[in-house]
C-alpha cells in the first residue's frame, strides 16, 4: 500500500489495497447480465469490493457472497475493503486495441456488476475515469452502461458526452430520505436526482434504476418524479426478482435480519404499474428487472 492509500485508510477507516489485474473485460455467458432481450457481451470492475458496502445498499449486496470477495479480501467486513485494479486502463487499451473493429462493434459492456465505478476510492485513484478515457478513443462499440449511484460521476459527464454509446444508469431505489437514513444512509437522493438531469441536458442517455425498489412515500409522488427526471429508461427490480437466485441470498443478508418486509414486492410491482400506465406519453422506456437492465437494443436500433 503506498503511502496515499495509507493516508486513505486511516481517515475512512477503508482498507486500500493495490492490485494488477490480469484481465479487465469479463466475458458474460451467464447468469444477470447475459440474459435477453439483449444481452451484454462483457462486464468491467477496475475495483474488488465497494466502498458503499457499510451504506444501505451494502445491506442487500450480492457481491458481498461472490468467491472474488469472500477469499480474495483477506477476511474484510464487506465495505471495510478496496482493492483498485491500477492496470483497469492499460489492459482495456490493450484489449481493446487488439480487436478487429468488427468485434469491437458487438461489444456491450455492463460497468460495473460487482462494484460501484464510482465509489468514494475513485476520488482518488480514477480508475473509472481513466477506462472511460479509453472508451472516448473508440467509437465504434456497441453500448457502455455505466452503473453508479454516486454523485461523483457528475465530474465525468463532459467526458461522457464525448462516447457515443454510453449510457449512465443512476440507482434511485426510493425517494424517502427518512427511510434510507433509518437504515444505513447513502448518497444522497436529491443529488442523485440532479445528476440524472444534468446528464440529461447534456445529452448524456440517462437511465434510473430503481433496484431494489424500496419503501417509497406514495406510488404517484415517486412514479411522477421518475417520469420528469430526464431518464430516457427506467428500470424497476425488487431483492427477489433481481438477485439471482430468487431471494434466496437476500434471505441470508443483513437486509433480510433489518426488514421485515424484505420479500414484499407489491410496492415495486404498484410502482411498475403505474409507470405502465403514464411513460408512453412521456416517451419513457420502461424494463422489469433482468429483461430491464438487458432491455436497451442494439447501437443501431437505437439510432433509428
Amino acid at each position: 500500500m503506498n503511502l496515499q492509500s495509507e493516508q486513505q485508510a486511516k481517515e475512512t477507516g477503508m482498507q486500500v489495497s493495490l492490485k494488477e489485474a490480469k484481465k479487465i473485460l469479463t466475458p458474460q455467458r451467464r447468469g444477470f447480465l447475459a440474459a435477453g432481450p439483449y444481452p451484454y457481451t462483457h462486464s468491467l470492475s477496475a475495483y474488488v469490493g465497494c466502498g458503499f458496502g457499510q451504506t444501505t445498499c451494502g445491506l442487500y449486496c450480492y457481491a458481498q457472497f461472490l468467491p472474488n470477495w469472500t477469499f480474495g479480501t483477506g477476511g474484510a467486513a464487506w465495505g471495510k475493503a478496496v482493492q483498485v485494479k491500477t492496470n483497469a486502463a492499460d489492459l482495456l487499451a490493450h484489449e481493446l486495441a487488439r480487436m478487429p473493429a468488427q468485434e469491437r462493434q458487438k461489444l456491450r459492456i455492463f460497468m460495473s456488476s460487482t462494484t460501484d465505478p464510482y465509489q468514494p476510492t475513485e476520488h482518488s485513484y480514477r480508475a473509472t475515469r481513466r477506462c472511460i478515457e479509453i472508451f472516448s478513443a473508440y467509437p465504434e462499440l456497441d453500448l457502455l452502461v455505466i452503473q453508479t449511484r454516486s454523485p461523483l460521476a457528475r465530474r465525468d459527464l463532459p467526458l461522457l458526452t464525448q462516447i457515443p454509446y454510453a449510457y449512465l444508469s443512476v440507482t434511485i431505489e426510493t425517494d424517502d430520505q427518512a427511510y434510507l437514513k433509518k437504515m444505513q444512509g447513502g448518497p444522497l437522493l436529491e443529488q442523485r436526482w440532479e445528476l440524472v438531469r444534468m446528464a440529461s441536458e447534456l445529452g448524456i442517455a440517462t437511465q434510473i434504476t430503481v433496484s431494489p425498489c424500496l419503501a417509497y412515500t406514495d406510488v404517484a409522488i415517486f412514479g411522477q418524479r421518475l417520469l420528469t427526471s430526464g431518464a430516457q429508461r427506467i428500470v424497476v427490480d425488487t431483492v427477489v426478482d433481481g438477485d439471482g437466485s430468487h431471494g434466496s441470498r437476500t434471505a441470508r443478508s443483513p437486509f433480510a435480519r433489518v426488514e421485515p418486509a424484505w420479500d414484499t414486492t407489491i410496492p415495486a410491482h404498484l410502482l411498475y404499474n403505474y409507470l405502465t400506465e403514464h411513460a408512453p406519453a412521456q416517451h419513457i422506456e420502461l424494463g422489469w428487472s433482468v429483461a430491464g437492465f438487458c432491455g436497451i437494443a442494439p447501437r443501431a436500433q437505437r439510432a433509428l
